[in-house]
């Protein structure tokens, strides 16, 4: 079940066409990453966010390497944002840009246990991740 204020976050990262429930056929396979990301270089170690991470509503899934992640819809495997990841201890800060609107957005998640983590994003909105097996 998405929360009211994840969906409205989610509904404002879509293309108006999609919202409206039309179509949109879009290239958005090179989007930009944050302004002042920085890939982290390879070989870095492991962080416990490392891996595929599911929405809890199977909205995207969200693949976490090396401080860098990408989330594609379920349904189209289109990207729907790209961005930076830290982890210090049990939270976990997301920086992104979401691929529709270009509009940087970022949350605080803290990992509740190895396989659940709660973001609340600098909006107010929120939405869970659960690791994808």
């Amino acid at each position: 079940m998405i929360r009211g204020a994840a969906l409205g976050a989610f509904l404002l990262a879509l293309p108006p066409a999609i919202v409206a429930g039309g179509c949109q056929s879009t290239d958005y396979s090179t989007p930009a990453m944050p302004s002042g990301a920085m890939p982290t270089q390879a070989g870095a170690p492991p962080t416990p966010m490392d891996g595929t991470w599911a929405s809890i509503d199977g909205v995207f899934v969200a693949t976490f390497i090396s401080g860098n992640f990408t989330s594609r819809f379920t349904q189209t495997n289109e990207i729907l944002a790209q961005g930076t990841y830290t982890v210090a201890g049990p939270t976990v800060n997301l920086t992104w840009i979401s691929v529709a609107s270009q509009t940087q957005r970022s949350a605080v998640c803290t990992m509740a246990t190895s396989d659940v983590v709660s973001c609340t994003q600098d909006d107010g909105g929120s939405f869970d991740l659960k690791r994808a097996a």
